[in-house]
């Protein structure tokens, strides 16, 4: 009797693993993103929250980060551009799979500081928006390798840059930066390559 009984315990626990969808993710590489349905629209993806990896809603207009955005935890590439955002939510922070990210030609005029918390966070683009600083905690972004701010308003890097030891490439190009400046930011990356415009006059 008790034989027959864990006999049915194990054919139930078989029935749940098979035929319950799994919503554990894992990170994919560059390759495996490239190949994964690309959602343009929030309503459709919200459909199916655990299967989308890949939102694109660049150019919709949006002067507010749709908070449904949230709800995709498995997302790991996300597309923003060119739309009239001025700030990205902290709880942004929760998306954990979260490794391409592309801001650009926004309104932000300050650093957000849940992206900082993005630990998986491989290439963030943030460029052509209003942002003048790079905080202490840019330092949580151990893992990014590709970081544009390209034509910015900076006029601060935090010596926690120094922390990334796994960029590859900087981009601080259309930003005035004085020789001084633009040698403190490389002797902090040594083996990252920065890309700058040609010096200002102004003094640090």
């Amino acid at each position: 009797m008790l034989f027959n009984f864990l006999n049915k315990i194990f054919f139930i626990t078989c029935f749940i693993f098979l035929f319950t969808p799994t919503i554990i993710c894992q990170l994919l590489s560059e390759t495996q993103i490239d190949t994964c349905k690309i959602y343009t629209s929030l309503d459709e993806a919200l459909l199916t929250p655990n299967k989308v990896r890949v939102l694109d809603l660049s150019r919709q207009k949006l002067h507010i980060f749709p908070k449904e955005i949230i709800k995709l935890k498995n997302l790991q590439s996300l597309k923003l551009i060119k739309n009239k955002l001025d700030s990205i939510p902290a709880n942004i922070s929760s998306l954990k799979y979260l490794q391409y990210l592309n801001l650009s030609k926004n309104k932000l005029e300050s650093f957000p500081a849940g992206v900082a918390e993005l630990s998986n966070l491989k290439s963030l683009i943030i460029n052509q928006n209003y942002i003048k600083s790079i905080p202490f905690n840019i330092k949580n972004l151990h893992s990014l390798e590709y970081l544009d701010m390209w034509s910015n308003d900076l006029s601060e890097v935090s010596e926690n840059i120094k922390y990334l030891t796994n960029l590859k490439e900087l981009d601080l190009r259309v930003i005035m930066l004085s020789n001084k400046e633009k040698d403190r930011i490389q002797r902090l990356l040594p083996n990252t390559k920065v890309f700058f415009s040609n010096s200002c006059n102004c003094g640090y």
